[in-house]
């Protein structure tokens, strides 16, 4: 097999609060192959955006980030961040969970994309001008000449969007990493959207890190699943593993709380009681032990660890399946 494009070794991340560092993200390792999507999924506030950020360096000055982040026989965490600043954007690139906001409003489209290929790419302004036109028509922008005079808020959320695709993918990068990439759009603006990052995969070989809390984006994209719970991956394997095995009562549910299309009219949905507890009160032992039906003395005492579960790929972070592992 090949070598991993990028291949995460227990990532911590803490947070100084008032003199006191807490973990917003603990003990996370995996692995993504050349050309793979990988999906990243979990309730908000439990530590995925955290985890994308801490990937390229861009947490603030009061986290600390502990363990690897190995990509191409580096780690990024020793890098200088002058060499960093040459893999980020190039090789790894990062659509951001809300594009008005990611996009200067005082500069035109055009040159926000020339700026990443002028940064990274020993070119001209009139060549930088030319590969941002063909970005915009890669991505589906219609009029993308006129496209390429215009301002962010002349433009709709969905192209706003492929506008950020089009920057991320300026420099053909190695590793896409997409937060809530489909965040506010309607359902066929977010199909278009998905069908053009499984275009560009696909085509140039891209690998993607998908951060999403979207199920149904998940089995639409991913070739494999992780879900995060509290900072912690608590389960992960394929897509069919997570789907049609789900070991952990918490990636279960994820599941039970999604609507059936073939459900009965007046069948509720199955909520997880309660919320993610913050990051200065995280529970003693398992941290889904307050929200789960089937938490024992044990598992609100002691942290299970990982457990194969089926194949040496389907890992479950759960006591109950200590006696199933393979």
């Amino acid at each position: 097999m090949a070598n991993s494009v990028l291949n995460v070794e227990s990532l911590n991340v803490e947070f100084n609060m008032e003199g006191n560092y807490f973990h917003a993200v603990r003990d996370v390792s995996f692995k993504i192959e050349p050309g793979e999507t990988l999906g990243l999924v979990g309730e908000s506030g439990c530590g995925k955006s955290v985890t994308s950020l801490a990937l390229v360096r861009l947490l603030t000055q009061s986290a600390r980030v502990t363990g690897k982040i190995e990509y191409q026989g580096k780690n990024l965490l020793d890098l200088p961040e002058r060499d960093m600043r040459d893999i980020r954007g190039n090789e790894i690139s990062m659509i951001f969970q809300e594009p008005m906001t990611s996009l200067n409003p005082v500069y035109k489209i055009g040159a926000q994309i020339s700026e990443t290929l002028l940064l990274h790419k020993d070119i001209s302004p009139r060549e930088a001008f030319q590969q941002s036109l063909e970005m915009l028509k890669k991505v589906g922008i219609p009029r993308p000449e006129d496209i390429m005079d215009e301002y962010p808020h002349q433009l709709s959320g969905g192209m706003r969007q492929r506008i950020m695709i089009a920057i991320a993918m300026a420099c053909n990068p190695k590793l896409l990493i997409a937060d809530e990439p489909t965040t506010a759009l309607d359902v066929t603006i977010q199909a278009q959207i998905l069908e053009l990052m499984k275009g560009i995969s696909k085509d140039l070989g891209t690998s993607i890190l998908l951060i999403t809390h979207d199920l149904g984006v998940v089995a639409e994209m991913c070739d494999r699943v992780a879900v995060m719970y509290a900072g912690q991956i608590v389960e992960q394997g394929s897509v069919d593993d997570i789907f049609f095995n789900p070991q952990h009562p918490y990636t279960r549910g994820l599941l039970n709380a999604i609507p059936k299309i073939d459900a009965e009219q007046k069948q509720r949905l199955q909520p997880i009681e309660g919320n993610v507890p913050p990051i200065t009160r995280m529970p003693k032992g398992c941290r889904f032990s307050p929200r789960c039906m089937h938490a024992s003395d044990r598992c609100r005492a002691q942290q299970p660890g990982f457990f194969q579960v089926d194949n040496a790929e389907h890992l479950s972070r759960c006591w109950l399946n200590e006696a199933k592992e393979a």
